[in-house]
């Protein structure tokens, strides 16, 4: 399947966008890893008086808190739930979200001991200081993210046979929105259904059907977030009937579509 940035979703996280002073992103493809990445940056509110409530999105994120005085980035595993983020008020954050699909050995955690976590970066990946410290430095969006490419990007690559069936596995759940029935996915890359799910327990964390469930969930948040109606998000999304899409909301993000519908 032929990755482009039309046909790769790339989950949201409205919080950041709505509560910014300013917010911007730049999508790319990772030719290596055949994913799309996000770039993003946002200045938080100086007077904002809430946490900025994260949604769970089956992605990695590596956030680099830009403040002159004491400059860090902390990688975020995938939450499984809507939670808080740590973030400073009136802070300037430098931000990039990934599929994870990643081999072990070539990190310091696995992807599984990081899921619903956050790690400082240096450790994640045993980097020297100062590189953190050379991208936060640089003030321009366009040079940061040049220099993340250039001194950071490259550790996260690695293109064994395992992560390429991964791969085409979330490419497949992506296109179906999550709906995809995993048995049958599983057939259709010519390995058994177990075989799968420990493939994506090693490299993405969580279970295919989770990262389905999670994937649907995003897809139904960016419809109902962006004026779709209640009825086109259960159809174009899986769900049974309306009480099945009210479930799923509130399990994943503590939420009603009615309250969500509110927020646009």
């Amino acid at each position: 399947m032929r990755i482009t940035l039309e046909n790769q979703f790339i989950p949201i996280q409205p919080g950041l966008r709505k509560y910014a002073d300013y917010y911007i992103e730049k999508k790319e493809i990772d030719i290596l890893n055949q994913t799309v990445v996000l770039y993003y940056q946002f200045q938080l509110q100086k007077d904002l008086n809430k946490p900025i409530l994260i949604e769970p999105d089956g992605c990695i994120d590596i956030l680099f808190n830009c403040n002159d005085t004491k400059p860090q980035a902390t990688l975020y595993g995938s939450f499984l739930e809507k939670k808080p983020y740590p973030l400073q008020t009136g802070q300037e954050y430098f931000g990039i979200r990934f599929i994870p699909n990643h081999d072990a050995r070539n990190l310091y955690f696995s992807m599984k001991e990081i899921t619903s976590k956050d790690i400082c970066l240096i450790d994640f990946l045993n980097l020297d200081p100062n590189i953190i410290e050379l991208i936060i430095n640089e003030k321009n969006f366009l040079w940061r993210v040049n220099l993340y490419k250039e001194l950071i990007a490259s550790k996260f690559v690695s293109d064994s046979s395992t992560q390429r069936v991964v791969r085409y596995a979330i490419n497949k759940i992506y296109a179906s929105k999550g709906s995809i029935n995993i048995n049958n996915l599983a057939k259709e890359i010519g390995y058994s259904t177990r075989y799968l799910e420990k493939q994506f327990d090693q490299h993405v964390g969580i279970s295919p059907k989770l990262f389905s469930r999670i994937t649907r969930y995003q897809y139904s948040l960016y419809m109902l977030t962006n004026n779709h109606s209640l009825w086109d998000v259960i159809k174009q999304n899986g769900y049974y009937d309306q009480a099945h899409l009210i479930k799923e909301l509130k399990k994943f993000g503590n939420i009603t579509p009615k309250q969500l519908m509110n927020e646009r």
